[in-house]
C-alpha cells in the first residue's frame, strides 16, 4: 500500500505548472494570504513538491518545507533551483520535528496529509506542532471530512492521471479505507485513514484553540488554530 505511488503519477501533487496542481492553489490561496498577513516564519508540513512553500516565500515569509518523501523533495529542490528560492527543503518525519520548540509563527498543513496518520499518530503529529509555535503562534490545517466523502468515492470512478479506482474496501471498524488503483501499467493498493470532521475537531482541542473555519467546498476545510 504505497503513497508513494500515488504522488508519482499525480499530477495534482507533483506538477507545480500542471493544470490540477494549479486549481488546488487557486482554491487555497485566496485563503491563505489573509490569514498569513503578518510577516514571521512559517512550517510547511508535508510540503511535497513546494508550490505552496513558494507561495509563502512570495508573500514575504521565511519558509521551510519537510516532508518525509525523497522523490517530491528531490522536484521541490529543483523548483527551487529554478525559481532561485530560498527556501529550505528539509526531510523529516511529522511524528518527530526535527526542530526547536517555539521556532515557528506558523505552521501550515495542506492537501488532507491526515489521511497518513492513525488516531495515536495524529496525536503525536499535533503535540509536535504545538510544540514547536511560538506561543501566540498560528496553526493553519486543510483536509476533507473522508467519512462523507467515502460514500461519493464507493459510487463514482475516480480517474487521475489514467488510474482509476477499481474498487474501495473499509476495514470492519471503519477506521480507514483501502482504494485500488489500476492503470495498463498495473494495480497498486493505498490505505487512507478515515478522518472526519467530528473526529478532527475532538483532536485538536487537546492542544489548540480553533479561530476560524472556512468550508472551502462541499465537505473540504481550512481551519486556524492558536495554541492553548
Amino acid at each position: 500500500m504505497d503513497f508513494e505511488k500515488y504522488y508519482i503519477f499525480s499530477k495534482t501533487y507533483n506538477d507545480i505548472d500542471s493544470p490540477e496542481y494549479k486549481k488546488r492553489m487557486e482554491e487555497l490561496t485566496p485563503y491563505l494570504s489573509q490569514i498569513l498577513q503578518q510577516k514571521g516564519r512559517v512550517l510547511d508540513l508535508a510540503c511535497g513538491v513546494g508550490g505552496f512553500s513558494f507561495f509563502f516565500e512570495e508573500l514575504g515569509h521565511e519558509v521551510v518545507g519537510l516532508d518525509i518523501s525523497d522523490f517530491l523533495l528531490e522536484k521541490a529542490k529543483r523548483y527551487a533551483k529554478e525559481k532561485n528560492s530560498k527556501v529550505e527543503f528539509v526531510k523529516g518525519d511529522a511524528r518527530e520535528l526535527p526542530f526547536k520548540d517555539e521556532s515557528f509563527d506558523y505552521v501550515v498543513f495542506l492537501g488532507n496529509s491526515i489521511v497518513h496518520f492513525t488516531p495515536t499518530e495524529l496525536n503525536q503529529v499535533f503535540k509536535e506542532i504545538k510544540r514547536v509555535l511560538k506561543h501566540w503562534g498560528q496553526f493553519i490545517l486543510n483536509y476533507n471530512d473522508m467519512r462523507a466523502v467515502l460514500p461519493l468515492l464507493e459510487r463514482s470512478e475516480v480517474i487521475a492521471d489514467g488510474y482509476w479506482v477499481n474498487r474501495i474496501y473499509k476495514d470492519k471498524d471503519e477506521k480507514y479505507f483501502i482504494a485500488v488503483f489500476e492503470s495498463p501499467e498495473g494495480i497498486f493498493e493505498v490505505k487512507f485513514n478515515l478522518w472526519g470532521k467530528t473526529a478532527v475537531d475532538l483532536l485538536s482541542k487537546l492542544y489548540f484553540i480553533k479561530e476560524k473555519s472556512i468550508e472551502i467546498r462541499e465537505n473540504s476545510y481550512l481551519e486556524v488554530f492558536r495554541r492553548k
